[in-house]
């Protein structure tokens, strides 16, 4: 994860030079994919890569939350919707009930998949289908995002992503607003910078996907890396 952030910073303090994005990946000995859109033109290191599918693992987390506000399976993203019963889980974070504020800050994979549950095969396969999100596969309703079935490509990460930024995704302007503020990464005088990781360990894949709003402009962007 290191990496990633590393990466991330690089675009950040280079304003995506693609020259430098090439050299970076290449000095790690690894490839992927930066593409950023603001709303009228994309730039990317690699627009072929941009436009591969693959698990969106943990970034759908952004989506499942706002599913669940949408639909009123949660009033809010302070709710204590998942409660911890004591069963063996991957992280002593984990450990703990669950709102989707909380949640989402842990990346709590149980959690979500309580909230998956909750909303249900119909809902879910609808909202997906709204969102044109990726190939909107559902295999088990619980597992469809971490198990390669629901695939998405950077670019149209960065596209769902710019719409979020926008309140222009087919979703209430309500639920979108309170879903931003818990993918609120950091926020400083110049800009607020909103974004989610995720780790397919299956296939060694992670993702930063996300928006940066500044005073005149916004940036969607979508990273995804091969972790060797």
């Amino acid at each position: 994860m290191k990496k990633i952030l590393l990466l991330f910073s690089l675009f950040y303090s280079f304003a995506l030079a693609n020259d430098k994005l090439k050299d970076f990946f290449k000095d790690y000995n690894t490839s992927g994919v930066f593409i950023t859109f603001d709303g009228k033109h994309y730039a990317s290191n690699n627009f072929k890569r941009a436009k591969e599918p693959f698990s969106p693992a943990s970034t759908f987390k952004i989506f499942n939350a706002l599913i669940a506000l949408d639909n009123g399976v949660v009033k809010d993203t302070k709710e204590i919707f998942y409660h911890y019963k004591g069963e063996k889980v991957f992280l002593p974070s984990w450990k703990q009930d669950a709102s989707l504020s909380s949640a989402i800050k842990r990346s709590q994979v149980p959690a979500f998949k309580e909230l998956a549950r909750k909303i249900g095969l119909k809902t879910m396969q609808e909202s997906l289908n709204k969102l044109s999100y990726g190939n909107t596969k559902i295999s088990k309703i619980d597992t469809f995002w971490l198990d390669n079935s629901l695939q998405i490509s950077a670019k149209n990460q960065a596209d769902l992503l710019f719409k979020l930024s926008q309140n222009s995704l087919p979703f209430s302007k309500k639920s979108q607003e309170e879903v931003k503020k818990i993918i609120l990464f950091k926020e400083d005088k110049i800009q607020k910078i909103y974004a989610k990781t995720g780790f397919n360990d299956g296939i060694n894949l992670a993702w930063i996907v996300g928006f940066i709003e500044s005073k005149n402009k916004i940036l969607s962007f979508a990273l995804n890396v091969d972790i060797k």
